[in-house]
Protein backbone atom coordinates (compact mmCIF):
# COMPACT_ATOMS: atom_id res chain seq x y z
CA UNK A 1 0.00 0.00 0.00
CA UNK A 2 1.34 3.40 -0.97
CA UNK A 3 2.16 6.15 1.51
CA UNK A 4 -0.65 8.27 0.06
CA UNK A 5 -3.37 5.77 0.92
CA UNK A 6 -1.87 5.07 4.32
CA UNK A 7 -2.12 8.78 5.15
CA UNK A 8 -5.68 8.98 3.76
CA UNK A 9 -6.78 5.93 5.76
CA UNK A 10 -5.20 7.39 8.90
CA UNK A 11 -6.97 10.75 8.38
CA UNK A 12 -10.35 9.18 7.59
CA UNK A 13 -10.07 6.80 10.55
CA UNK A 14 -9.22 9.71 12.86
CA UNK A 15 -12.19 11.72 11.57
CA UNK A 16 -14.58 8.79 11.99
CA UNK A 17 -13.35 8.10 15.53
CA UNK A 18 -13.58 11.79 16.48
CA UNK A 19 -17.08 12.24 15.01
CA UNK A 20 -18.31 9.01 16.57
CA UNK A 21 -16.93 10.00 19.97
CA UNK A 22 -18.57 13.42 19.80
CA UNK A 23 -21.75 11.87 18.39
CA UNK A 24 -22.03 9.36 21.22
CA UNK A 25 -21.62 12.13 23.79
CA UNK A 26 -24.22 14.33 22.07
CA UNK A 27 -26.63 11.41 21.64
CA UNK A 28 -26.35 10.34 25.27
CA UNK A 29 -26.81 13.92 26.45
CA UNK A 30 -29.85 14.38 24.19
CA UNK A 31 -31.36 11.05 25.33
CA UNK A 32 -30.89 11.98 28.99
CA UNK A 33 -32.38 15.45 28.45
CA UNK A 34 -35.34 14.01 26.52
CA UNK A 35 -35.98 11.41 29.23
CA UNK A 36 -35.97 14.13 31.93
CA UNK A 37 -38.36 16.26 29.86
CA UNK A 38 -40.81 13.38 29.37
CA UNK A 39 -40.72 12.44 33.04
CA UNK A 40 -41.37 16.06 34.07
CA UNK A 41 -44.24 16.38 31.59
CA UNK A 42 -45.90 13.10 32.62
CA UNK A 43 -45.43 13.95 36.31
CA UNK A 44 -47.03 17.37 35.78
CA UNK A 45 -49.89 15.76 33.84
CA UNK A 46 -50.47 13.27 36.67
CA UNK A 47 -50.37 16.01 39.31
CA UNK A 48 -53.00 18.02 37.39
CA UNK A 49 -55.17 14.93 37.00
CA UNK A 50 -54.96 14.16 40.75
CA UNK A 51 -55.93 17.76 41.57
CA UNK A 52 -58.97 17.63 39.25
CA UNK A 53 -60.01 14.23 40.62
CA UNK A 54 -59.80 15.49 44.20
CA UNK A 55 -62.04 18.45 43.36
CA UNK A 56 -64.52 16.81 40.99
CA UNK A 57 -64.08 13.06 41.36
CA UNK A 58 -63.63 12.81 37.59
CA UNK A 59 -60.60 11.15 35.91
CA UNK A 60 -59.16 13.38 33.21
CA UNK A 61 -55.96 13.72 31.11
CA UNK A 62 -55.92 10.01 30.13
CA UNK A 63 -55.47 8.85 33.71
CA UNK A 64 -56.71 5.56 35.06
CA UNK A 65 -57.05 3.95 38.46
CA UNK A 66 -55.50 0.55 39.10
CA UNK A 67 -54.54 0.14 35.45
CA UNK A 68 -53.78 -3.58 34.94
CA UNK A 69 -50.92 -2.79 32.51
CA UNK A 70 -49.06 -0.69 35.08
CA UNK A 71 -45.74 -2.38 35.90
CA UNK A 72 -45.70 -4.06 39.31
CA UNK A 73 -42.65 -2.06 40.36
CA UNK A 74 -44.50 1.23 39.86
CA UNK A 75 -47.66 -0.13 41.54
CA UNK A 76 -45.75 -1.23 44.64
CA UNK A 77 -43.93 2.11 44.89
CA UNK A 78 -47.23 4.03 44.59
CA UNK A 79 -48.94 1.87 47.26
CA UNK A 80 -45.95 2.62 49.46
CA UNK A 81 -46.85 6.29 49.21
CA UNK A 82 -44.41 7.47 46.57
CA UNK A 83 -44.92 9.09 43.17
CA UNK A 84 -42.83 7.37 40.46
CA UNK A 85 -42.09 7.48 36.76
CA UNK A 86 -40.99 4.38 34.91
CA UNK A 87 -40.59 3.12 31.37
CA UNK A 88 -42.57 0.10 30.26
CA UNK A 89 -44.50 -1.58 27.48
CA UNK A 90 -48.19 -1.04 26.85
CA UNK A 91 -50.17 -2.28 23.86
CA UNK A 92 -46.93 -3.45 22.29
CA UNK A 93 -45.25 -0.01 22.30
CA UNK A 94 -42.78 1.66 24.65
CA UNK A 95 -44.35 4.16 27.02
CA UNK A 96 -43.41 6.09 30.12
CA UNK A 97 -45.64 5.75 33.19
CA UNK A 98 -46.31 8.13 36.06
CA UNK A 99 -48.06 6.67 39.11
CA UNK A 100 -49.08 7.95 42.53
CA UNK A 101 -51.34 6.88 45.44
CA UNK A 102 -54.90 8.21 45.64
CA UNK A 103 -57.73 7.71 48.18
CA UNK A 104 -60.84 6.18 46.63
CA UNK A 105 -63.52 5.89 49.28
CA UNK A 106 -62.07 4.03 52.21
CA UNK A 107 -59.07 2.42 50.48
CA UNK A 108 -55.89 3.53 48.73
CA UNK A 109 -55.70 3.04 44.97
CA UNK A 110 -53.06 3.82 42.32
CA UNK A 111 -53.73 6.51 39.75
CA UNK A 112 -51.51 6.33 36.66
CA UNK A 113 -51.01 7.99 33.30
CA UNK A 114 -48.92 6.92 30.37
CA UNK A 115 -47.41 8.65 27.32
CA UNK A 116 -45.83 7.17 24.21
CA UNK A 117 -42.09 7.61 23.69
CA UNK A 118 -42.44 7.49 19.87
CA UNK A 119 -41.91 11.22 19.45
CA UNK A 120 -38.84 11.10 21.66
CA UNK A 121 -37.51 8.13 19.75
CA UNK A 122 -38.00 9.97 16.46
CA UNK A 123 -35.91 12.83 17.83
CA UNK A 124 -33.13 10.44 18.84
CA UNK A 125 -33.30 8.73 15.43
CA UNK A 126 -32.93 12.12 13.78
CA UNK A 127 -29.87 12.78 15.93
CA UNK A 128 -28.43 9.36 14.92
CA UNK A 129 -28.93 10.17 11.25
CA UNK A 130 -27.34 13.58 11.67
CA UNK A 131 -24.32 11.98 13.34
CA UNK A 132 -24.04 9.37 10.57
CA UNK A 133 -24.34 11.93 7.75
CA UNK A 134 -21.96 14.25 9.54
CA UNK A 135 -19.45 11.44 9.96
CA UNK A 136 -19.67 10.40 6.30
CA UNK A 137 -19.57 13.99 5.06
CA UNK A 138 -16.59 14.86 7.25
CA UNK A 139 -14.76 11.69 6.22
CA UNK A 140 -15.35 12.41 2.52
CA UNK A 141 -14.39 16.08 2.68
CA UNK A 142 -11.41 15.76 5.00
CA UNK A 143 -10.37 12.49 3.32
CA UNK A 144 -10.43 14.25 -0.06
CA UNK A 145 -8.32 17.10 1.25
CA UNK A 146 -5.96 14.62 2.88
CA UNK A 147 -5.75 12.64 -0.35
CA UNK A 148 -4.73 15.76 -2.28
CA UNK A 149 -2.09 16.74 0.27
CA UNK A 150 -0.81 13.18 0.68
CA UNK A 151 -0.82 12.77 -3.10
CA UNK A 152 1.49 15.75 -3.48
CA UNK A 153 3.87 14.31 -0.90
CA UNK A 154 3.68 10.84 -2.48
CA UNK A 155 4.27 12.25 -5.96
CA UNK A 156 7.34 14.13 -4.81
CA UNK A 157 8.71 11.04 -3.07
CA UNK A 158 8.00 8.93 -6.18
CA UNK A 159 9.89 11.39 -8.37
CA UNK A 160 12.71 11.36 -5.85
CA UNK A 161 12.78 7.55 -5.88
CA UNK A 162 12.95 7.55 -9.69
CA UNK A 163 15.86 9.97 -9.57
CA UNK A 164 17.58 7.82 -6.92
CA UNK A 165 17.25 4.77 -9.19
CA UNK A 166 18.89 6.72 -12.01
CA UNK A 167 21.72 7.60 -9.65
CA UNK A 168 22.04 3.95 -8.62
CA UNK A 169 22.24 3.03 -12.32
CA UNK A 170 25.29 5.29 -12.68
CA UNK A 171 23.85 8.70 -13.64
CA UNK A 172 25.48 10.70 -10.86
CA UNK A 173 24.60 13.97 -12.61
CA UNK A 174 20.95 13.55 -11.57
CA UNK A 175 19.86 15.61 -8.58
CA UNK A 176 16.82 14.67 -6.52
CA UNK A 177 16.17 18.32 -5.65
CA UNK A 178 15.74 19.09 -9.35
CA UNK A 179 12.85 16.65 -9.88
CA UNK A 180 10.76 17.36 -6.78
CA UNK A 181 8.89 20.60 -6.20
CA UNK A 182 10.83 23.16 -4.24
CA UNK A 183 9.65 23.74 -0.72
CA UNK A 184 10.70 24.12 2.88
CA UNK A 185 9.63 20.81 4.35
CA UNK A 186 11.04 17.42 5.34
CA UNK A 187 10.90 16.07 1.77
CA UNK A 188 12.99 18.94 0.44
CA UNK A 189 15.43 18.61 3.34
CA UNK A 190 15.80 14.88 2.69
CA UNK A 191 16.36 15.52 -1.04
CA UNK A 192 19.05 18.11 -0.30
CA UNK A 193 20.81 15.75 2.12
CA UNK A 194 20.66 12.88 -0.42
CA UNK A 195 22.02 15.15 -3.17
CA UNK A 196 24.89 16.20 -0.93
CA UNK A 197 25.74 12.57 -0.20
CA UNK A 198 25.55 11.66 -3.91
CA UNK A 199 27.79 14.58 -4.85
CA UNK A 200 30.46 13.57 -2.35
CA UNK A 201 30.24 9.94 -3.43
CA UNK A 202 30.46 10.95 -7.12
CA UNK A 203 33.53 13.06 -6.40
CA UNK A 204 35.15 10.14 -4.63
CA UNK A 205 34.30 7.74 -7.45
CA UNK A 206 35.54 10.16 -10.11
CA UNK A 207 38.80 10.61 -8.25
CA UNK A 208 39.23 6.87 -7.90
CA UNK A 209 38.38 6.22 -11.56
CA UNK A 210 40.80 8.92 -12.75
CA UNK A 211 43.52 7.45 -10.57
CA UNK A 212 42.90 3.97 -12.01
CA UNK A 213 42.93 5.18 -15.60
CA UNK A 214 45.98 7.43 -15.13
CA UNK A 215 47.90 4.72 -13.29
CA UNK A 216 47.18 2.14 -16.01
CA UNK A 217 48.24 4.42 -18.88
CA UNK A 218 51.31 5.75 -17.08
CA UNK A 219 52.49 2.21 -16.39
CA UNK A 220 51.73 0.82 -19.85
CA UNK A 221 54.52 2.66 -21.72
CA UNK A 222 57.46 1.70 -19.48
CA UNK A 223 55.99 -1.78 -19.10
CA UNK A 224 56.15 -2.35 -22.86
CA UNK A 225 59.88 -1.70 -22.83
CA UNK A 226 60.30 -3.85 -19.76
CA UNK A 227 58.49 -6.77 -21.42
CA UNK A 228 60.69 -6.49 -24.50
CA UNK A 229 63.81 -6.38 -22.37
CA UNK A 230 62.71 -9.41 -20.37
CA UNK A 231 62.12 -11.35 -23.56
CA UNK A 232 65.74 -10.69 -24.59
CA UNK A 233 66.98 -12.54 -21.53
CA UNK A 234 68.01 -15.85 -23.07
CA UNK A 235 69.74 -17.33 -20.10
CA UNK A 236 67.78 -19.75 -17.93
CA UNK A 237 69.17 -18.55 -14.64
CA UNK A 238 67.06 -18.03 -11.53
CA UNK A 239 67.38 -14.20 -11.68
CA UNK A 240 66.21 -14.17 -15.31
CA UNK A 241 63.28 -16.42 -14.42
CA UNK A 242 62.29 -14.11 -11.56
CA UNK A 243 62.47 -11.06 -13.84
CA UNK A 244 60.25 -12.69 -16.46
CA UNK A 245 57.78 -13.83 -13.79
CA UNK A 246 57.54 -10.39 -12.17
CA UNK A 247 57.18 -8.70 -15.56
CA UNK A 248 54.36 -11.10 -16.46
CA UNK A 249 52.58 -10.36 -13.18
CA UNK A 250 53.03 -6.63 -13.71
CA UNK A 251 51.62 -6.96 -17.22
CA UNK A 252 48.53 -8.74 -15.86
CA UNK A 253 48.09 -5.98 -13.29
CA UNK A 254 48.28 -3.22 -15.90
CA UNK A 255 45.79 -5.07 -18.11
CA UNK A 256 43.45 -5.39 -15.11
CA UNK A 257 43.75 -1.67 -14.43
CA UNK A 258 42.97 -0.89 -18.08
CA UNK A 259 39.96 -3.22 -17.96
CA UNK A 260 38.65 -1.49 -14.83
CA UNK A 261 39.11 1.93 -16.44
CA UNK A 262 37.24 0.79 -19.56
CA UNK A 263 34.35 -0.51 -17.42
CA UNK A 264 34.29 2.77 -15.48
CA UNK A 265 34.24 4.85 -18.64
CA UNK A 266 31.53 2.72 -20.27
CA UNK A 267 33.75 1.87 -23.22
CA UNK A 268 33.26 -1.89 -22.87
CA UNK A 269 30.86 -3.27 -25.49
CA UNK A 270 29.89 -6.93 -25.13
CA UNK A 271 29.26 -9.14 -28.15
CA UNK A 272 26.25 -11.29 -27.30
CA UNK A 273 25.76 -14.73 -28.79
CA UNK A 274 24.22 -18.06 -27.66
CA UNK A 275 26.58 -20.09 -25.48
CA UNK A 276 26.34 -23.56 -24.01
CA UNK A 277 26.92 -23.08 -20.28
CA UNK A 278 28.42 -26.48 -19.50
CA UNK A 279 30.62 -26.51 -22.61
CA UNK A 280 31.97 -23.04 -21.84
CA UNK A 281 32.81 -23.88 -18.21
CA UNK A 282 34.37 -27.21 -19.26
CA UNK A 283 36.57 -25.43 -21.81
CA UNK A 284 37.54 -22.79 -19.26
CA UNK A 285 38.56 -25.37 -16.65
CA UNK A 286 40.70 -27.12 -19.24
CA UNK A 287 42.36 -23.83 -20.26
CA UNK A 288 43.11 -22.86 -16.66
CA UNK A 289 44.64 -26.25 -16.01
CA UNK A 290 46.79 -26.08 -19.15
CA UNK A 291 48.02 -22.59 -18.28
CA UNK A 292 49.08 -23.71 -14.81
CA UNK A 293 46.63 -21.44 -12.94
CA UNK A 294 45.01 -24.35 -11.13
CA UNK A 295 48.08 -26.57 -10.99
CA UNK A 296 48.46 -28.07 -7.54
CA UNK A 297 44.86 -27.32 -6.60
CA UNK A 298 41.97 -29.73 -6.23
CA UNK A 299 39.18 -28.54 -8.54
CA UNK A 300 35.82 -30.33 -8.42
CA UNK A 301 33.37 -29.46 -11.20
CA UNK A 302 29.71 -30.47 -11.33
CA UNK A 303 27.79 -29.86 -14.54
CA UNK A 304 24.09 -29.60 -13.69
CA UNK A 305 22.78 -26.84 -15.93
CA UNK A 306 20.50 -29.30 -17.78
CA UNK A 307 21.85 -28.13 -21.13
CA UNK A 308 21.23 -24.43 -20.42
CA UNK A 309 22.09 -22.10 -23.29
CA UNK A 310 22.85 -18.50 -22.32
CA UNK A 311 22.91 -15.47 -24.60
CA UNK A 312 26.03 -13.64 -23.45
CA UNK A 313 29.54 -12.57 -24.34
CA UNK A 314 31.47 -15.82 -23.84
CA UNK A 315 34.87 -14.15 -23.45
CA UNK A 316 33.62 -11.83 -20.74
CA UNK A 317 31.65 -14.61 -19.06
CA UNK A 318 34.72 -16.83 -18.91
CA UNK A 319 36.67 -13.88 -17.51
CA UNK A 320 34.16 -13.65 -14.67
CA UNK A 321 34.37 -17.34 -13.77
CA UNK A 322 38.16 -17.50 -14.17
CA UNK A 323 38.61 -14.47 -11.88
CA UNK A 324 36.49 -16.19 -9.23
CA UNK A 325 38.47 -19.42 -9.52
CA UNK A 326 41.80 -17.54 -9.40
CA UNK A 327 40.60 -15.65 -6.33
CA UNK A 328 39.71 -18.98 -4.70
CA UNK A 329 43.14 -20.42 -5.44
CA UNK A 330 44.87 -17.35 -3.98
CA UNK A 331 42.78 -16.70 -0.89
CA UNK A 332 40.84 -19.92 -0.30
CA UNK A 333 41.68 -23.54 0.28
CA UNK A 334 41.10 -26.81 -1.54
CA UNK A 335 38.91 -28.34 -2.66
CA UNK A 336 37.55 -25.64 -4.95
CA UNK A 337 34.09 -26.60 -6.14
CA UNK A 338 32.57 -25.22 -9.36
CA UNK A 339 28.91 -26.02 -10.01
CA UNK A 340 26.71 -25.10 -12.95
CA UNK A 341 22.92 -24.94 -12.51
CA UNK A 342 20.15 -23.78 -14.83
CA UNK A 343 20.19 -20.40 -13.08
CA UNK A 344 23.74 -19.78 -11.85
CA UNK A 345 27.39 -20.76 -11.71
CA UNK A 346 28.64 -21.33 -8.16
CA UNK A 347 32.30 -21.20 -7.07
CA UNK A 348 33.09 -22.39 -3.53
CA UNK A 349 36.27 -22.96 -1.58
CA UNK A 350 37.15 -24.16 1.91
CA UNK A 351 39.28 -21.24 3.06
CA UNK A 352 38.57 -18.52 5.65
CA UNK A 353 35.74 -17.05 3.58
CA UNK A 354 34.96 -13.50 2.56
CA UNK A 355 35.41 -10.66 5.06
CA UNK A 356 32.21 -8.96 6.27
CA UNK A 357 32.72 -5.82 4.14
CA UNK A 358 32.72 -7.75 0.85
CA UNK A 359 29.58 -9.68 1.86
CA UNK A 360 27.84 -6.46 2.90
CA UNK A 361 28.82 -4.06 0.10
CA UNK A 362 30.68 -6.07 -2.51
CA UNK A 363 34.35 -5.95 -3.56
CA UNK A 364 36.30 -2.71 -3.62
CA UNK A 365 39.26 -1.95 -5.87
CA UNK A 366 42.67 -1.90 -4.22
CA UNK A 367 41.34 -3.98 -1.33
CA UNK A 368 41.63 -7.75 -1.78
CA UNK A 369 39.82 -10.49 0.06
CA UNK A 370 43.02 -11.82 1.54
CA UNK A 371 44.45 -8.49 2.60
CA UNK A 372 47.11 -8.44 -0.11
CA UNK A 373 47.29 -7.41 -3.76
CA UNK A 374 45.19 -4.82 -5.58
CA UNK A 375 41.86 -6.63 -5.25
CA UNK A 376 40.92 -6.06 -8.88
CA UNK A 377 39.84 -9.59 -9.78
CA UNK A 378 36.51 -9.48 -7.99
CA UNK A 379 35.91 -5.87 -9.05
CA UNK A 380 36.40 -6.82 -12.72
CA UNK A 381 34.17 -9.88 -12.30
CA UNK A 382 31.40 -7.77 -10.82
CA UNK A 383 31.75 -5.08 -13.50
CA UNK A 384 31.67 -7.66 -16.31
CA UNK A 385 28.65 -9.36 -14.76
CA UNK A 386 26.79 -6.07 -14.59
CA UNK A 387 27.68 -5.43 -18.22
CA UNK A 388 26.25 -8.84 -19.22
CA UNK A 389 23.04 -8.44 -17.22
CA UNK A 390 24.18 -10.91 -14.55
CA UNK A 391 24.37 -10.56 -10.79
CA UNK A 392 27.05 -11.81 -8.40
CA UNK A 393 26.25 -12.69 -4.77
CA UNK A 394 29.11 -13.01 -2.26
CA UNK A 395 28.60 -15.09 0.87
CA UNK A 396 30.24 -17.68 3.10
CA UNK A 397 29.19 -21.31 3.02
CA UNK A 398 28.13 -23.40 6.03
CA UNK A 399 31.71 -24.65 6.43
CA UNK A 400 33.07 -21.09 6.40
CA UNK A 401 34.58 -21.03 2.92
CA UNK A 402 33.85 -18.32 0.37
CA UNK A 403 30.80 -18.90 -1.83
CA UNK A 404 30.20 -16.86 -4.99
CA UNK A 405 27.10 -17.22 -7.14
CA UNK A 406 26.92 -15.79 -10.65
CA UNK A 407 23.20 -15.53 -11.45
CA UNK A 408 22.51 -15.81 -15.17
CA UNK A 409 20.06 -13.48 -16.97
CA UNK A 410 16.58 -14.94 -17.34
CA UNK A 411 16.01 -13.21 -20.70
CA UNK A 412 18.00 -12.12 -23.73
CA UNK A 413 20.25 -9.18 -22.66
CA UNK A 414 20.15 -7.86 -26.22
CA UNK A 415 16.56 -6.73 -25.67
CA UNK A 416 17.80 -4.23 -23.06
CA UNK A 417 20.37 -2.70 -25.38
CA UNK A 418 19.51 0.76 -26.73
CA UNK A 419 18.06 0.67 -30.25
Amino acid sequence: MSLRWKIVILIVSSVIIAVLACGVIVRQSAAAAEDDRMRQNISSQLADAISIYSDTGVLTLNTSVDDPELPDEAREAALAGRSVTIRGIADGTEVIWAAAPIEVGSHTAVIAVRASTAESQQLLNAIDRAILFGMLGSAIVIGGIGSIVAGQISRRLTLGAQAARKIAAGDTSTRISDVIDTGDDEVAAFAAAADSAVQRLAEKLDSEQRFTADLAHEMRTPLTGLVNAANLLEEQSRPAELVRDRVARLQVLVEDLLEVSRLDAGRAHPEFAPMSLDSSVRSLITTLGASGVTTGHEIEVTYASEGRTVVTDQRRFERIVSNLIVNATKHGADPIIVTTTPHAVVVEDHGPGYPPDIIATGPTRFVSAGGGGMGLGLVIAQGQARLLGMRIAFSNGPSGGARTEVFLPEHDPRTDAPG
